[in-house]
């Protein structure tokens, strides 16, 4: 196995905050979601950056986009949408979100993604990364994520899980029912958990 598919992509600790069966599906049994024409909008859209998306404290010097990030360290991988360098050398990721910010407040799984991005760029770069930037494409909304350990612990409970998926090949116990509804996945990934899945047994 090569060094790359050792790592793993930042995209499954979301997922993995969106419901651990995903990050299973994809790792273990090697099924993934179809592209659909939001993931591609979302991913077109921060190559159109514009410093008037950045929070007024946060003064650009240098922006970066589609930035490949890649620590051993932390065993994760990915391409940060932005990577903006502010004054006084501090590194502030961000990430597009074609979907709003809803009540003011992100959801977890995007918040603990960019803290992943944010540790990354911090083995990358050798500096500390003390914030980062959600931007949401429906209403134009932005939140400053502050990253602090609690996240950092997040985002490390997600890799040492996955890790221990891929070793045991055993579907998680939790499941996000209540997301069912709104995820590609379900209507594969339906079955007694613990017991049978995509109809096999275990």
């Amino acid at each position: 196995m090569s060094e790359d598919e050792e790592l793993l992509p930042v995209g499954f600790v979301k997922n993995f905050y969106f419901c651990e069966q995903i990050p299973y599906i994809n790792l273990v049994l090697r099924v993934f979601e179809p592209e659909t024409e939001s993931m591609v909008f979302g991913r077109e859209r921060h190559l159109r950056f514009h410093a008037q998306y950045l929070p007024r404290e946060v003064r650009a010097v240098r922006v970066e986009t589609d930035v490949r990030l890649v620590s051993v360290r932390l065993g994760l991988s990915g391409v940060l949408d932005v990577l903006v360098h502010a004054v006084y050398g501090e590194l502030v990721p961000c990430e597009f979100k074609h979907s709003g910010l809803g009540k003011g407040r992100p959801q977890l799984k995007d918040v603990v993604q960019l803290a992943a991005y944010a540790m990354l760029v911090e083995d990358v770069y050798g500096r500390v990364v003390k914030r980062g930037v959600l931007f949401y494409a429906e209403g134009g909304g932005r939140y400053v994520v502050h990253v602090n350990e609690s996240l950092r612990r997040l985002v490390k409970r997600a890799v040492d899980a996955m890790r221990g998926m891929i070793a045991s090949e055993r579907p998680p116990v939790g499941r996000s029912l209540d997301k069912c509804g709104v995820c590609w996945y379900s209507r594969v990934c339906w079955g007694v958990p613990g017991d049978k899945l995509f109809g096999r047994r275990r």
